[in-house]
């Protein structure tokens, strides 16, 4: 009953976060879009939800160490999502979502809460290592390295140079720039250790 439960509610996830994107594409256009860590996030959740729904339909997926890193990077880099939109860009706002609610909610809040709440209600606990976090580390750490050559290549962010108010070195500052990245990335992996002791500690209660 519960790998039935387990199914809907991935299936669930896929429906909604590929409504978000919907919703962020028609709003930037799919260009514009495709450039933010929070599209890219949100897209990476929903390929791989797809995916394992696809396997599970089948009976051919396997819980093995590459489905935990990949589906440990997807939520981390949800998290991120979320957490770096509420307490950092939030309270300064963006246009772009002026009188489009919905849809910044749909990326930024609820894809990420849907997904957390499938780790706690049907992810087997106890399966994480130690060394999981060290991989997830290389959505971010690739993404920053993106926007570096992307830029650098003329590429824009909706018509920005850099696509959060955090990277901008002309404005910020690179003392200020270097801080946010030190900030973002030492709360990343702070969240995958956390990740990590709080999965163990479940997975003893549940043994």
């Amino acid at each position: 009953m519960k790998d039935k439960l387990s199914l809907i509610f991935k299936i669930f996830i896929v429906i909604i976060s590929g409504l978000g994107l919907c919703l962020n594409f028609d709003l930037l256009g799919i260009q514009n879009a495709l450039p933010f860590f929070t599209i890219l996030s949100n897209l990476f959740c929903f390929i791989l939800y797809l995916v394992i729904v696809i396997l599970m339909l089948l009976k051919k997926l396997k819980k093995n160490k590459t489905y935990y890193i990949f589906k440990g990077m997807a939520t981390m880099a949800i998290i991120i999502t979320m957490f770096v939109y509420q307490f950092m860009i939030a309270p300064k706002g963006l246009d772009i979502y002026e009188n489009h609610l919905f849809a910044c909610e749909m990326v930024h809040l609820i894809v990420p809460l849907l997904i957390l709440l499938d780790y706690f209600i049907f992810a087997e606990k106890g399966n994480i290592k130690k060394t999981y976090p060290i991989y997830w580390c290389e959505a971010i750490l690739a993404y920053l390295i993106f926007v570096i050559i992307y830029s650098s290549c003329g590429g824009t962010f909706n018509g920005d140079k850099v696509p959060y108010f955090f990277l901008d070195v002309e404005k910020e500052g690179l003392l200020r720039v270097i801080m946010y990245c030190i900030i973002i990335f030492v709360f990343y992996t702070g969240c995958g250790h956390i990740a990590y002791v709080i999965d163990n500690k479940l997975g003893n209660k549940d043994n």
